[in-house]
């Protein structure tokens, strides 16, 4: 079976917390980083069992400052992007000390909130907590179960990304279970108010192995990476200390909201394959801007 529509996955972490080392031993490949941030990356990882097959869209943020990603992230408006998830992976490095460890707890719990307050209890994907290894050795150090224990009172499943193989009990570890929980989530999306697919590449039937940034997403898809960038845009903006710079980003990204908002109009009354066609071809040349 074929899913065409599915649910995305969002990889985040604090700065060199590993994300894209994972998703690297994870997918075969990894995004290359913009400005020495990963955050507003994007990814695809295309999966298969024997039971179906998805190309899985994997959003990439960073947890620079956890109180202010959190504010975002709780906002009404980003209740959009937090329901289009299937899949939250958090990855950290293992802590050297009692201060990383409450950072860490403290970023597992924000994340749960988000959800909690964007999908309720209800929500069916996965949360997987990631223990990456440390280039120092650790000082501090935790058990598995502890770590077990914690993670899954907050929803959350452990893995320590330094172990191969399988356990006693026959199960994988490491990153192998990472994949092993990810094919079991419930990835369609079809219930979803995101459209259609609309790769022009896709609908002209030349784009089975082509992998491009934003190629393989729809007018709700588009939007709501917009949606994602204008949050991050929020959350980062008291770093930068400019006004006039973040207020032309607001601007920005303002336009090109306005801008997908016309494709749709002006497709919607279109047969169904003229509509794809045009808002792939639209899509695209408004992404191009970014």
């Amino acid at each position: 079976m074929d899913i065409t529509n599915s649910r995305r996955i969002l990889a985040l972490g604090a700065p060199d917390a590993g994300v894209l080392a994972l998703l690297k031993d994870l997918t075969g490949s990894s995004p290359t980083p913009v400005d020495s941030t990963t955050a507003g990356l994007l990814h695809t990882w295309k999966l298969e069992t024997q039971y179906y097959r998805a190309e899985l869209s994997i959003w990439i943020d960073e947890i620079v400052d956890l109180e202010a990603w959190r504010a975002e992230f709780v906002k009404p408006e980003a209740k959009e992007v937090v329901s289009a998830l299937g899949a939250w992976i958090f990855c950290f490095r293992k802590p050297i000390s009692q201060e990383e460890l409450g950072v860490i707890k403290e970023s597992i719990r924000a994340i749960a909130d988000v959800i909690r307050k964007a999908c309720g209890y209800s929500w069916d994907g996965t949360c997987l907590a990631v223990g990456m290894p440390q280039g120092i050795t650790p000082h501090f150090q935790l058990d598995d179960e502890e770590w077990e224990e914690f993670c899954r009172e907050l929803g959350f499943e452990y893995v320590d990304a330094t172990t191969k193989g399988r356990n006693d009990f026959g199960e994988p570890t490491g990153v192998d279970r990472v994949k092993e929980a990810l094919e079991t989530t419930e990835w369609d999306g079809a219930d979803d108010d995101f459209g259609d697919i609309l790769s022009e590449d896709d609908l002209d039937g030349t784009g089975d192995n082509d992998e491009s940034e934003w190629g393989a997403f729809s007018v709700e898809e588009a939007e709501m990476n917009m949606e994602l960038l204008g949050m991050k845009t929020a959350v980062n903006g008291g770093n930068v200390g400019e006004e006039e710079d973040e207020a032309l980003q607001v601007e920005e990204l303002e336009r090109m909201m306005g801008k997908l908002q016309a494709i749709r109009d002006t497709s919607s009354s279109m047969p169904e394959a003229e509509r794809k066609r045009f808002a792939a071809k639209a899509v695209a040349e408004v992404m191009k801007t970014l």
